[in-house]
């Protein structure tokens, strides 16, 4: 019998304000669940820790001086480290599709997948530039990238989302993890 694999969450989070109570409504729609729930804190002033702990969520508290997107990506993978899939979203990444995690899980089904990256739709507000960012990174359609294919990719072989991507734990592991300096996540 097929074992679905266990899965965290993991949140960066900095006085994200109301929005983040859509964030959590987001989560809290979802058809699969994640076995565990974290949110990395670097000390919000807007209430951010208490409604994460309110709605059942894990938080540590990483000091603002201490954040780092890579150093803090791996500071959550070291708090989850049982979870088969690691599912790391921004502040802003609102799951509407309440499938989003099923579907981003159901990747890790075939053995030889790392990482992979949900799709991100313009807002309504977005900017011009940032809605052509949005469709030319994240097509409709989903794609696999094979060694055999990064020639044909170019750069885009190589992309991943920072605002919604999971990675196999051990995959992760075997890496390195994420370096500890890191400008962007």
């Amino acid at each position: 019998m097929h074992q679905e694999p266990t899965f965290g969450v993991i949140v960066p989070t900095l006085n994200p304000g109301p929005a983040f109570s859509a964030w959590l409504d987001g989560l809290k729609r979802q058809s699969r669940q994640p076995d565990y729930a974290l949110v990395l804190d670097s000390q919000s002033s807007d209430g951010t820790p208490e409604r994460a702990a309110e709605a059942g969520l894990k938080v540590v508290e990483v000091p603002r001086e201490h954040f780092d997107h890579g150093g803090t990506r791996q500071l959550g993978a070291s708090y989850l480290q049982r979870a088969d899939v690691l599912v790391y979203l921004t502040q802003d990444a609102v799951l509407n599709d309440p499938y989003a995690l099923e579907n981003i899980i159901a990747c890790f089904s075939d053995p030889r997948v790392g990482s992979a990256f949900g799709r991100q739709v313009p807002g309504r507000d977005a900017t011009a530039l940032a809605a052509f960012h949005r469709r030319y990174n994240y097509p409709a359609r989903s794609y696999a990238v094979t060694q055999a294919r990064l020639p044909k990719m170019g750069i885009r072989g190589i992309f991943c989302s920072n605002s919604f991507a999971a990675y196999r734990t051990s995959a992760l592991r075997e890496v390195g993890g994420f370096p500890a300096r890191l400008i962007m996540g």
